[in-house]
């Protein structure tokens, strides 16, 4: 019985050898993988890379910070910006102003805004302005400062 362990023993003893052969080569692989992770650019190790790095990453959230900040400010200038606007001509006085008459509707994003009239004839020139709050006028509008409001209102959805 002695003498039939002995191959399998030899034969174990073989395995194990071949077997620590190939992590030996594995190991020595890995630790020149490692040497060359742990240099950094020119020479520098893995932390001071990864320091520079959380570094860098801080400064650029601060900038994205303020320029979140820089594009809200633009957004809200924007939205109270005109973004409705319309001319209607007319002739007030029936062939006596060559249509120099206007409507014009201006109005910021939430339809606030104005309805301005210009009334023209040879001898008097008129000037009224009606406020518009939420796409809505405060006081009555003329067939064509409505006509106005509407057209105004159209880009804006409202």
């Amino acid at each position: 019985m002695g003498q039939s362990i002995a191959p399998i023993l030899i034969g174990v003893v073989i395995v194990l050898i071949i077997a620590v052969g190939v992590l030996i080569y594995l190991v020595v692989t890995l630790q020149k993988k490692l040497r060359i992770f742990m240099n950094g650019k020119d020479g520098a190790n893995l932390e001071t890379t990864l320091s520079d790095l959380t570094s860098s990453v801080s400064d650029i959230q601060q900038t994205l910070g303020a320029h979140k900040e820089g594009l809200e400010f633009i957004d809200s200038r924007v939205k109270r910006s005109i973004r409705g606007y319309s001319l209607i001509k007319y002739d007030a006085y029936d062939n006596a102003g060559g249509e120099q008459s206007f409507a014009s509707g201006l109005l910021d994003e939430y339809g606030d805004g104005y309805v301005l009239s210009v009334i023209t004839n040879r001898n008097h020139v008129g000037v009224y302005a009606k406020k518009v709050i939420e796409g809505k006028p405060e006081t009555s509008l003329t067939t064509e400062e409505q006509e106005a409001l509407t057209e105004a209102k159209k880009p804006l959805d409202i």
